[in-house]
Order: structure tokens, then C-alpha cells, then sequence
């Protein structure tokens, strides 16, 4: 069966992080929440790319750049860099484009972001065992 990815071609999510998000003071999410996305991202490049879920294997770095609040709306993006007989090596990141504009007296203002900030970077090893690897070049 054909392949519905490319190595190095991006797929992305974009979500609004949302007050149920939130776990310290100030409206702060946890680092964790961010890896739950990548996650997620890594899922629909291994389904795209192999037919299949795959498995984590490891991530080789996390960056936490930038606290990420409840209001936030961040776009989580990875493409596949390397692959192996079972391995693909995805690079991860994901940025804020729209953040709460804190004005005391609206505060449903947000401003949209001409220049994302990006908040978080990883490398992660996801593996598909070769008997699971439905789709071929």
C-alpha cells in the first residue's frame, strides 16, 4: 500500500489550551501537557507513514522554552527525519500564535501573533515493528 507522509514532510495540530489545562498559579500549564500533544502529532505521522500507531521508544531531548498558559492557542508540528528498519527519528515543535491579551476590562481580548513564539522543541524515536508496517514506498 502507498504511503500518505514523506520524510520531512510536517503534520500539525492546533489547540487552544483551555482552563481545565491549567495545574500551578497563575494559569500555568504543566511541562507534560505539551508531550501529550507531541504525542499525539507522532501518532498521525506514524499512522500517515506506516500504517500504524508505533510504539515510543524514547524522546532524545525536550526543550521547554516558554511557559504555555490557559488562553494559549499552540500549533504542535514534527516530521519524520530519519528512518530505520523500524525506527523513525521525528523532530517536534510547537509554537504560540495566539495569546490572552490581558486587558482587565475585556477579558476575552487575545492578540494573534504575526511572528509565532515557538514554546517547546523534542526529538523522539517512534518504532514500528516490521510486521506492523503496512505501507510501502
Amino acid at each position: 500500500m502507498k504511503r500518505y507522509l514523506e520524510v520531512n514532510e510536517e503534520v500539525s495540530l492546533r489547540v487552544r489550551v483551555s482552563e481545565k489545562d491549567v495545574h500551578y498559579a497563575g494559569g500555568l500549564v504543566n511541562g507534560a501537557w505539551i508531550l501529550g500533544l507531541f504525542g499525539d502529532v507522532a501518532t498521525e505521522i506514524s499512522i500517515r507513514f506506516d500504517g500504524d500507531e508505533g510504539l515510543l521508544r524514547a524522546y532524545t531531548g525536550v526543550d521547554l522554552l516558554a511557559p504555555i498558559h490557559a488562553g494559549d492557542f499552540i500549533e504542535a508540528a514534527g516530521k519524520i527525519v530519519k528512518v530505520g528498519n523500524t525506527s523513525r527519528t521525528i523532530e517536534l515543535e510547537a509554537r504560540r500564535y495566539i495569546v490572552p491579551a490581558n486587558i482587565p476590562e475585556q477579558v476575552s481580548a487575545s492578540d494573534y501573533l504575526e511572528e509565532p513564539e515557538v514554546v517547546a522543541k523534542a526529538t523522539m524515536i517512534d518504532v514500528v515493528p516490521r510486521h506492523c508496517q503496512r505501507y510501502t514506498d
